[in-house]
């Protein structure tokens, strides 16, 4: 099987998991593939504070690991300075208590939020990839 055949089966049973069973029936990479979509997404879609706000961030806290296991350090700081305008827990899981946090942030810390949007881009153009990193990622899990 080439590479790009097992990208496509991974991919195809990621979906077919998350259809049957949800969140919780993914496997430890799956997960991880939750992780680095919804944060992709919804950053290329609205932003930190769009990924923040939304359901995406119910993984926040988890990302920034995901993140270096795939070979994204920068990526990983600078989720990580967005978790900490939650505190030294980050941001809840719960989204309800996420939003109020983030809507009660001050405009300053609101663009702070905004300036680390900046920052992520700027790394893709400097060539960061997530999605080559974690394909390579996937196929270092690859069984022989």
């Amino acid at each position: 099987m080439t590479d790009a055949e097992f990208l496509e089966q991974f991919n195809a049973e990621y979906w077919q998991t998350l259809e049957r069973g949800g969140v919780l029936a993914l496997s430890r990479l799956q997960r991880d593939a939750l992780c680095i979509m919804s944060f992709q997404g919804e950053i290329n879609n609205g932003g930190m504070h769009q990924y923040l706000l939304n359901s995406s961030g119910d993984l926040a806290q988890e990302t920034p690991n995901v993140m270096r296991r795939i070979g994204a350090p920068v990526a990983a700081e600078i989720l990580e300075k967005a978790n900490s305008y939650f505190g030294p827990n980050g941001p809840p899981t719960d989204r309800e208590a996420r939003m109020e946090m983030l809507l009660a942030l001050s405009e300053d810390k609101e663009q702070q939020i905004h300036d680390l949007t900046t920052d992520f881009y700027n790394a893709e153009d400097e060539g960061l990839s997530l999605a080559d990193l974690f394909d390579a990622y996937v196929l270092s899990q690859r069984q022989t």
